[in-house]
């Protein structure tokens, strides 16, 4: 399926990797602010998903997971998992903590069918897409 939706950004971390190089990368991964978890967006001819990175959940209960308007609304908290405290970390880069994110949905979907999976830290939403297309009778009044 080709490509829809294209992001100008992706393309430009791409020139800037070229110009900058790894070691830039390396310098500034650790001060970069980590706030919400990373998602895939992808899509078949028949479905949709959004694929998240949630390390660490033990249970339906640690995630809130709500769909409004084409939108997904996701809310919960990733535990920190070592036993020594976080300011002792010599390099720390992974995200942990409570989150909030919303997610524009790009496809039309049937709520209902809705269904979701956790698995190896990744949480994967997947999407009945709406096959039909609605035809509106329009109403002339005089």
């Amino acid at each position: 399926m080709k490509k829809k939706h294209t992001n100008p950004w992706e393309t430009m971390n791409d020139k800037i990797d070229e110009v900058l190089g790894d070691k830039f990368w390396k310098d500034m991964l650790p001060v970069m602010p980590k706030r919400i978890p990373l998602i895939d967006i992808m899509e078949t001819e028949d479905k949709g998903l959004i694929i998240m990175e949630l390390p660490g959940l033990k249970s339906a209960e640690d995630i809130q997971i709500s769909v409004r308007n084409n939108q997904l609304f996701i809310k919960g908290s990733i535990p920190y998992p070592y036993p020594i405290p976080r300011e002792n970390l010599l390099q720390g880069e992974r995200f942990f903590g409570d989150f909030q994110r919303v997610v524009q949905i790009p496809f039309s979907f049937v709520p209902e069918k809705l269904t979701a999976q956790y698995k190896q830290g990744l949480l994967t939403l997947i999407f009945q897409k709406n096959a039909q297309d609605v035809s509106v009778e329009i109403d002339f009044i005089e």
